[in-house]
């Protein structure tokens, strides 16, 4: 970084529970080798993902409700148009509408949650209240249609963004990327996709009949989130079968739980006395989360089956894959777009007795999991951060460079 290089003003945009920050960290860093950093939030950072070497932190305050979240967006607006920085990156769905506020500064857009995520459209009568989400909903792809650039996470989101009148030409699709710290020590990085060799070789040192299958959980974890479909699997199987019993045959870790879910899942643990087959981890660093993975067999996805999240696909999915772990997920389009039925994993139905028959399953079929590992980390490979960044960067500058080139035109 130095005094001559283009100034850029990033806008967060993170709940007060945020359980991941890497892929905002990836887009950051990014950012950095380029630009002089203003990072805009409401709290005042202090996550180690974030911390980025000489980028100057502003916290603007945080208020409840859509009026705080609109009052958060027109002082992160006021400050662009103060600086008047070379780019605005706005890292959230959420900050869309201030691409209205800040003239001709170019904007790109993270689109990274469905706005149906951010204001919930409640089932039960209440019309002021829907009619607001509604009206909130407008404003953030109106928003989006107002950016320069917008960078959809999936395939889905893209499609979406269309749908609601996004034009083709301004999106530019990217995936939300893993660090290369994620893929398995001996699986070489550069190796070319018709190689599979090296993935092969790693994938038969692993997994002896013998030993018990760990399933692991990372993210949020709540009812929301498959919390009490996963242990209540876990209680099933040890109830229906004797699968648990034989020597441990499945082992179960979830992480990423805060306090009071980490003390909820530990009564209920106990209370459906699966204790010896269930670990509850608290929150970690996303920099922890590639040793957990690696003494892991297979991953857990689970989305509740909901409007929102049949376009916000999970980190956790990606990180899984680009760590050569195989995947249970839950039938809904974000998982089944990217996890092919007993090739890079198993799919489920979203209730406990599905997902008990499917561990059940991959138990029985124990054999075929090397398989899976071989085709995780085949289908994980466009997902690595390392191959995502310069397509990312590159976007990125020609923005800049066709914004410079228009301001030029219009000048006398």
């Amino acid at each position: 970084m130095t005094d001559s290089q283009p100034t850029c003003i990033v806008v967060t945009c993170f709940s007060e529970n945020q359980p991941g920050f890497l892929d905002f960290s990836y887009r950051l860093q990014a950012l950095a080798k380029h630009y002089q950093l203003t990072i805009l939030s409401q709290d005042m950072l202090s996550q180690t993902e974030l911390m980025i070497e000489g980028a100057n932190y502003i916290a603007l305050g945080r208020k409840s409700g859509k009026l705080g979240w609109l009052s958060y967006l027109y002082k992160c607006a006021n400050t662009i148009r103060k600086q008047q920085p070379s780019l605005a990156v706005l890292l959230h769905s959420s900050a869309s509408p201030i691409s209205l506020m800040v003239g001709k500064i170019p904007t790109c857009l993270y689109w990274n949650e469905h706005p149906t995520n951010l204001m919930h459209v409640v089932k039960a009568f209440s019309p002021v209240r829907n009619t607001l989400a509604k009206m909130a909903h407008w404003l953030v792809f109106y928003g989006a249609k107002r950016a320069d650039l917008i960078m959809p996470i999936g395939e889905d989101h893209q499609e979406d963004l269309i749908h609601h009148g996004v034009k083709a030409e301004k999106i530019k699709m990217i995936y939300m990327g893993v660090a290369d710290s994620f893929v398995p020590q001996h699986v070489n990085k550069e190796v070319p996709q018709h190689d599979n060799t090296q993935v092969q070789q790693h994938t038969q040192t692993e997994a002896p009949q013998n030993k018990p299958i760990h399933l692991i959980y990372i993210g949020t974890v709540s009812q929301a989130r498959g919390r009490d479909v996963m242990l209540d699997a876990m209680a099933v199987l040890a109830k229906e079968t004797a699968l648990l019993k034989r020597n441990g045959a499945i082992k179960l870790t979830i992480v990423g739980a805060t306090e009071s879910e980490l003390t909820f899942c530990q009564q209920r643990v106990k209370a459906l006395k699966i204790e010896q087959f269930v670990q509850i981890v608290g929150r970690v660093s996303g920099h922890e989360i590639p040793a957990y993975l690696a003494q892991a067999d297979v991953g857990i996805c689970l989305w509740e089956q909901n409007q929102w999240n049949e376009f916000n696909p999970p980190t956790k999915l990606f990180e899984y894959l680009v760590a050569g772990i195989p995947v249970l997920a839950s039938n809904i389009r974000t998982h089944t777009r990217y996890i092919n039925d007993w090739q890079n994993g198993l799919i489920f139905d979203y209730d406990a007795q599905s997902l008990a028959h499917t561990i059940f399953q991959l138990h029985t079929n124990k054999h075929e999991l090397l398989k899976f590992k071989h085709h995780a980390v085949m289908s994980g490979r466009q997902h690595v951060w390392s191959k995502i960044e310069p397509v990312f960067l590159d976007a990125i500058q020609k923005l800049s460079a066709s914004k410079q080139q228009n301001f030029s035109m219009i000048q006398p």
